[in-house]
């Protein structure tokens, strides 16, 4: 029998686990990835100096687009105060980083940013939300822009008992969904898609509880 997990609840855990610092599963605490760190270093003057993480968590990757010169629209729904924490007098980089509240399918898209970053949080979304949430960012492209995506596809989870969980409105898209829905709205960009496997471990019992593909998304707009 299928479990049903609410989004009330998955939004609660983040609102404790990432104020206090705790790494979870997931490695919440991971560094940005090498792909990123090497988009973030091609990237050049054409660029929009404009930067949108969409589900930003501990705030590694706002500060390494900040740290670049970017200013950047930080939005998650957990309080701000462990990401101005962070940011604190970091440096003549931290005035630029602008955090929101806000619920990633909430936020409206109005301008132009030159990098978008969603990791490890569009699955979490509805697949309407997560076409119109991309389909604006695209619209508002007017640029040599980049989106940097990091989503988990066909996904599995059960609970320490072995139930099957599902969380309430997720996309639950499989590879080859998740990918065609890419290259419809990014039609006309520069793609590239890779592609890994994905496990965590029940920290109690040692089980899988979490199985998927990682599917990580580099979408490049070619300059107006």
């Amino acid at each position: 029998m299928l479990q049903s997990i609410s989004k009330a609840s998955v939004h609660a855990f983040y609102a404790d686990a990432i104020p206090h610092g705790r790494n979870t599963a997931e490695n919440l605490q991971a560094a940005t990835s090498e792909r990123f760190n090497t988009l973030l270093e091609s990237i050049d003057n054409q660029t929009p100096r404009t930067a949108l993480d969409l589900g930003y968590g501990v705030g590694n990757y706002t500060l390494a687009l900040a740290r670049a010169g970017f200013r950047v629209v930080a939005v998650d729904q957990i309080p701000c105060t462990s990401l101005l924490r962070r940011i604190g007098s970091a440096g003549d980089w931290a005035h630029q980083i602008e955090p929101r509240r806000c619920l990633a399918e909430d936020f409206t898209i109005d301008e132009d940013f030159g990098v978008v970053v969603a990791k490890d949080v569009l699955h979490y979304l509805t697949r309407h939300d997560v076409e119109t949430l991309l389909t604006r960012a695209v619209a508002q492209a007017h640029g040599a822009n980049h989106h940097y995506l990091e989503v988990f596809t066909g996904i599995a989870r059960s609970s320490p008992s072995g139930q099957l969980l599902r969380i309430e409105g997720e996309a639950d898209c499989s590879p080859t969904a998740f990918q065609h829905v890419i290259e419809e709205i990014y039609a006309g960009w520069d793609l590239s898609f890779h592609w890994s496997d994905h496990a965590e471990q029940d920290s109690r019992t040692g089980r899988t509880c979490f199985e998927a593909t990682r599917a990580t998304v580099i979408a490049a707009n070619p300059a107006a």
